[in-house]
């Protein structure tokens, strides 16, 4: 799997470099020119709910659960309208979030058992994004971007158990893998002198499971109510995703720092609107100069008499 991701890794370099030779007389990308390529990424996430397959008895159930990606990722900037990302982030994930209620009789108690504990999470896991961008400058003052690529991604081995007395047992596992995700993400740029800042929403499909494991419920009065099966999480998440590029100071940042300045259908709004203004100033110096007129013939006129 090394191997392949290795490989992979020294195709995509060779293509970026092609890429930014065949690009590098566009002047036109000066708008991203204005911030460092590398930035800041910090992802909320929502994992979906871990699988379950058995026999379900107390209620059990998963739940949603939180995760966070953060790191550093790196911009290669073809132009405006496109470019290639590639990133490195550290995250956890929710390996599993259950619920279940046991009853009193079954574990000889004088209430009901609600468990909902929250997430259990795992190690600290690694990704490498790969991504492709394209941006469109059809909104004033806003870029939209859209994503397209795979993630690399390092699970950690990990053995997480949950248990309540000799009732309920869950144990979910990872010896340690590599594997690649599908990764898709729309969103916003947004511009200002300090600072460059991107707003996506971002989905990713793993294409294997993350964590397997069993539960078990066991040890209850009534023996319809024990029951095991197997715990799946596939590691697919929905999240948001905050993209940080700050001002270059070795560069010139245009003036006003605005994202529709190199946008065809935009430019030509602007220079719709200074001839309009260029209108209207004429008119109001042509009313200037006629009550200037006036003004002066009234003068000469009590100066005659």
């Amino acid at each position: 799997m090394k191997k392949y991701i290795l490989i992979l890794l020294l195709i995509l370099l060779s293509f970026n470099i092609h890429a930014q030779r065949m690009f590098s007389h566009d002047k036109s990308y000066d708008i991203f020119y204005n911030y460092t390529n590398w930035g800041i990424q910090l992802d909320a996430l929502t994992y979906f709910p871990a699988n379950l397959s058995g026999e379900q008895t107390n209620s059990y159930k998963t739940q949603y659960g939180i995760g966070w990606k953060a790191g550093l990722v790196y911009n290669l900037n073809f132009s405006n309208h496109f470019a290639f990302r590639l990133g490195a982030l550290a995250g956890q994930v929710p390996a599993f979030n259950t619920y279940f209620i046991l009853q009193k009789n079954d574990i000889k108690t004088t209430d009901d058992y609600y468990h909902r504990k929250g997430a259990r999470y795992s190690p600290i896991n690694f990704s490498i994004p790969l991504l492709f961008e394209y941006r469109n400058f059809s909104i004033d003052r806003y870029i939209m971007s859209f994503d397209a690529g795979v993630q690399i991604e390092r699970t950690s081995s990990a053995n997480i158990t949950e248990t309540y007395k000799n009732f309920y047992f869950t144990n979910i596992n990872n010896s340690g893998s590599w594997d690649f995700d599908l990764v898709l993400k729309a969103g916003w740029y947004y511009q200002f002198k300090p600072i460059m800042m991107q707003t996506s929403i971002v989905y990713k499909y793993r294409f294997n499971n993350q964590y397997e494991g069993i539960y078990a419920f066991t040890n209850l009065q009534d023996n319809n109510h024990n029951s095991t099966g197997k715990i799946i999480q596939k590691g697919n998440y929905l999240g948001i995703s905050f993209n940080f590029y700050f001002r270059n100071n070795n560069r010139e940042v245009a003036a006003g720092c605005r994202a529709n300045t190199q946008s065809s259908q935009v430019i030509k709004r602007q220079k719709a609107k200074e001839r309009a203004k260029r209108k209207i100033k004429k008119r109001q110096d042509k009313i200037q100069r006629k009550k200037a007129k006036k003004l002066r013939k009234k003068s000469k006129k009590w100066w005659f008499w």
